[in-house]
């Protein structure tokens, strides 16, 4: 496949780069549309469900009104108190109670109305006077009414208000008794004012299926296309589009939450600072936004449910317009970016040109025999740079590397004393230090060497990577001017430190604070301790050998004074002292005898303590090492005495006494004997002992499984095999995990219930040919150890089934 131009490249940049703000500005725009949309439909639902529950509720508090009017109209009180003995209103009252409820219907045409009394079995509506045998309640007045005076309007069902004299009237297309309507909306009044004998109340009703009429009077244009529900504090549907959910819960409407699927039994409180909440839900398969609010009088919500498709025709013209705009603004950028990137390419091929590359000619056509992968202009210039800058690179990393292992060897090569005197100052200035053996007036060696032995967070492994750490941090702490190259050597990392101060002992003292500083570093960097060895102070450059060795001599000090010190040469020199070293003798023969014995935790201990001993005395570190040779050379006699060989301690390449030799400190030491030495013999020794343990109790086991039958003890059983009756009484107990009495009393007692299940002889033949004086013990030491006599033990194995009755 061909790789694009760079002019085409540039076309491309140019046209995302317009495209990207193009693309984000329309989709924000959309989004910012949409969104604007959604608020302003959220806000209609919000006002219609407000003015349908101004309107519903307006109604109800005028019907409420008109009620509290007619309870205490003259009229009504006239009906129950002057009613003849019978409990018969005249026909005036009757007549003048029908007209003041044709009043009242004409306020309010739906509105039913009547007047019970209940005591003298008679009621009034607006059609005529019946008795209550001829028009019975549905529902028991005086519940009726107790509900109505405690929760306000109820639901109750619409046979309250019709009779089979009723033919109705119509209003504007409706049933003014609403027939038609199972449930009306009623609030009960008592009149307070009748005789107590008259029980007598007047109750008023609106068919609940005239609670969706203001939805349909709204002029909100959403209205055709939301459904109105109102449900009261038991969620219970008042009002529904649908006439037969009405009386029903809500969970019976089937509407499920969007989210989780689940079916919507009741909804949430609203907030008191919210005032409305919404809710996304599906019902039928179509998805519906839900908008409901409470009503405090009441306490009913009112809900407003409204379809989701209907922002679908505003959201696709929002679209299209937006993709027209973008459209013409990319043609645009597209020619702007044609004719921009033509400019600023002519540069580039004029470079190309100079370069002789004829990949690029007029018309941009492509040379035929060139290839096709062939990269554009820029990357061909890119490349040319790159290949002379990594060969540059390449020749100076190998050059730096050289120069590098060139200083690093001189250094060495100086430290060791292997560079004449005659070559010495031709050999710095080859290195880079000219002006050093002729500025410098002191000069001396200092050598770190890390302390790794116990350390919890580096190991052995690890040696090398720090010591080339230290190596950095120090080249890095010091100034060129003050030091020569530090190198590692074995392991340490050595440096020579030079000063042009004259002054021997101000020299000193600035070397002091120098180490002083770097320990502090190391340990601070790292959290690592360093030991320092210094060298004594020297004049000239020709002395940097003598003082590397007396630097590598100073650590070995280490070996009394411990791990993490800066010590110099001859600062605890003891070479004059008289020798007065006493060696532990008795500490040393206690070690042997525990390594012989394979008890690992003494002979720990009896280590610590020799070594104490040891290093507690003011000696040189020769003569250190001479006694940690002579105490090596008494455990590996005890270890070939005993047929232990060499191979089986140390797998090293290097001997144990090359070993012992390059050891400095007293930790190094004691972990080096410990581990190195002495653990191996002892697990030699251990392995030895454990197959002598097993062979004896071997032995034992077999005597009891031959002799069971006789009277066997532990004395005979030593004396056979020629061992101390203890010894022998220990080793079977380490190894059986019993002792040698309760052994062969298990063995016996195996014997006898073998017996017990395979012959026919008694207990007492069976105790007797098993050694028991006295059959009453072998049956308390089978009834102790099976937790049943023999007898039973015998008539469960023959007889199981009695067993399992019993």
């Amino acid at each position: 496949m061909r790789s694009l131009s760079y002019l085409h490249k540039m076309i491309i940049f140019g046209l995302m780069l317009s495209t990207v703000p193009i693309l984000l500005t329309g989709i924000a725009a959309f989004i910012y549309s949409s969104n604007q949309t959604e608020l302003h439909r959220t806000q209609a639902n919000q006002q219609l469900l407000e003015q349908i529950q101004s309107n519903v509720e307006h109604k109800l508090a005028t019907v409420s009104y008109m009620l509290d009017q007619a309870v205490r109209s003259p009229i009504t009180l006239r009906s129950l108190t002057g009613s003849n003995s019978l409990g018969r209103v005249s026909k005036l009252q009757a007549g003048d109670l029908q007209t003041e409820f044709q009043h009242m219907k004409s306020w309010e045409p739906l509105l039913d109305i009547i007047l019970v009394n209940q005591s003298k079995d008679w009621l009034i509506n607006h059609a005529g006077f019946y008795a209550n045998t001829r028009f019975p309640l549905s529902l028991p007045m005086k519940d009726l009414i107790a509900y109505t005076l405690t929760s306000g309007w109820q639901l109750a069902p619409s046979t309250i208000f019709s009779n089979e004299d009723d033919d109705g009237q119509r209003i504007s297309g409706q049933r003014l008794t609403g027939k038609g309507c199972i449930y009306h909306i009623t609030l009960a009044r008592t009149i307070p004012d009748a005789s107590a004998s008259s029980n007598a109340a007047l109750i008023a009703g609106i068919p609940a299926c005239y609670m969706q009429n203001p939805l349909a009077q709204s002029p909100t244009t959403e209205a055709s296309t939301a459904g109105l529900i109102i449900i009261n504090r038991e969620q219970q549907v008042i009002a529904h589009p649908n006439e037969s959910y009405i009386g029903q819960p809500l969970s019976a409407i089937g509407l499920l939450d969007r989210d989780n699927g689940e079916l919507i039994q009741t909804l949430p409180p609203v907030m008191y600072s919210d005032a409305y909440a919404e809710r996304e839900v599906q019902l039928a398969n179509a998805d519906y936004s839900l908008t409901y609010s409470p009503s405090t009088l009441k306490g009913w919500t009112y809900i407003l449910i409204s379809p989701e498709n209907t922002l679908t025709q505003d959201y696709i013209k929002i679209g299209f317009h937006t993709l027209y705009i973008s459209m013409a603004i990319l043609l645009l950028s597209l020619l702007l970016a044609w004719l921009g990137s033509q400019r600023m390419l002519a540069p580039i091929r004029r470079i190309l040109t100079q370069l002789g590359d004829n990949i690029i000619h007029k018309g941009h056509s492509v040379v035929p025999h060139q290839s096709v992968n062939k990269p554009d202009e820029l990357e061909q210039i890119r490349l040319g740079v790159s290949q002379l800058s990594d060969a540059h690179s390449q020749l100076e990393s190998t050059l730096n590397q050289h120069q590098n292992q060139i200083r690093t060897y001189a250094m060495m090569q100086l430290l060791q004393g292997k560079t004449s005197f005659k070559t010495l100052h031709s050999t710095l200035r080859e290195q880079g230090y000219a002006k050093h053996p002729s500025t410098w007036q002191q000069i001396a060696v200092v050598a770190l060497q890390p302390e790794l032995i116990n350390h919890s967070k580096y190991r052995m492994e690890d040696r090398a990577l720090l010591l080339f750490a230290i190596q950095n941090m120090l080249e890095e702490t010091l100034q060129p001017d003050q030091q020569l190259l530090p190198i590692v050597l074995e392991q340490h990392v050595v440096t020579v430190i030079g000063s042009t101060e004259g002054n021997l002992l101000l020299f000193s003292e600035h070397i002091s604070r120098l180490t002083e500083r770097l320990q502090q570093q190391i340990g601070e960097v790292l959290d690592l301790k360093v030991s320092i060895g210094l060298s004594q102070p020297h004049p000239f450059m020709s002395h940097i050998p003598q003082a590397y060795n007396e630097a590598i001599d100073a650590l070995k000090h280490r070996m009394r004074l411990g791990t993490g010190i800066i010590v110099q040469y001859k600062q605890h020199d003891l070479a004059s002292a008289a020798w007065a070293m006493t060696y532990p003798e008795a500490i040393e023969y206690s070690l042997l005898q525990s390594i012989q014995q394979a008890d690992e935790t003494v002979a720990t201990q009896q280590l610590t303590e020799l070594l104490e001993a040891l290093f507690s005395l003011e000696c040189t570190p020769e003569e250190y090492q001479y006694a940690l040779m002579r105490l090596l050379t008494h455990i590996l006699k005890l270890a070939q005495d005993n047929g232990i060989r060499l191979a089986q301690i140390s797998q090293s390449h290097r001997s144990l006494f090359q070993e012992l030799h390059i050891l400095n400190s007293a930790t190094e030491v004691e972990h080096w004997f410990s581990h190195q030495v002495i653990l191996p013999v002892i697990h030699i020794f251990k392995e030895r002992q454990v197959a002598q343990s097993q062979h004896i109790s071997e032995k034992v086991i077999a005597i009891i499984q031959q002799d069971y039958d006789k009277d066997l003890t532990l004395d005979e059983c030593a004396m056979r095999l020629h061992y101390n009756a203890n010894y022998l009484s220990s080793v079977f107990r380490k190894e059986t995990g019993a002792s040698f009495s309760e052994y062969l009393t298990r063995y016996r007692l195996n014997i006898a219930k073998r017996w017990l299940d395979e012959r026919d002889w008694t207990v007492k033949e069976i105790a007797e040919r098993l050694r028991y004086t006295n059959p009453q013990n072998f049956i308390r030491s089978f009834r102790k150890w099976e937790g049943l006599t023999p007898g039973r033990y015998r008539e469960r194995k023959r007889h199981p089934e009695r067993a399992v009755k019993g």
